[in-house]
């Protein structure tokens, strides 16, 4: 997939008869998701096609979207499977140094601040509803780290080097 889009969720089963489609997500809010805006879906083969979202609903676990272009079940049910691609480009501006979306972070390396040594790399993240976590795969030692993405761990994103400083509070890396 061209890195102009991010995959943001899929569609696993259709909601009614209305056309209304029943959606994954992997944005963990439905900013990803504007109404009005612009969605790509993409099916196992074939190309992307541009769809305009008409509304949007959390239900469960699940978001309920509705595309202006499909308006009946059975046209709805011929997207399921299909993943959901937004452009990055369309995604809310972040307000500060600190901030980030998961996509930019994984990759990172992760080093020590004042030290010569390097943790590994951002393999994942998860949220644990208070803050993220940084999952820090170290290939070498066969080692992972669970990181906080928390002020008093947090050193400084250096985006133009691509890592992330943190400097560990006693017993992190334990």
């Amino acid at each position: 997939m061209r890195k102009e889009f991010l995959l943001i969720g899929k569609i696993v089963n259709t909601h009614g008869i209305k056309g209304k489609i029943r959606v994954i997500p992997y944005a963990d809010s439905t900013e990803s998701f504007r109404v009005g805006g612009e969605v790509f879906l993409k099916q196992k083969s074939g190309p992307l096609r541009l769809y305009h979202l008409r509304g949007i609903k959390s239900h469960k676990k699940f978001y309920i979207l509705s595309l202006a272009e499909i308006d009946h079940i059975n046209e709805a049910e011929t997207l399921i499977g299909a993943n959901i691609y937004i452009k990055k480009s369309s995604l809310p501006p972040l307000n500060k140094e600190s901030e980030y979306y998961w996509y930019q972070v994984l990759g990172l390396k992760v080093c020590l601040k004042n030290a010569e040594k390097c943790l590994g790399k951002i393999k994942y993240v998860f949220n644990t509803g208070s803050n993220d976590i940084f999952v820090v795969h170290n290939k070498k030692e066969k080692k992972e780290y669970l990181i906080p993405s928390i002020e008093d761990v947090i050193e400084k994103f250096d985006w133009t080097h691509g890592v992330l400083w943190i400097k560990p509070m006693p017993g992190l890396l334990e």
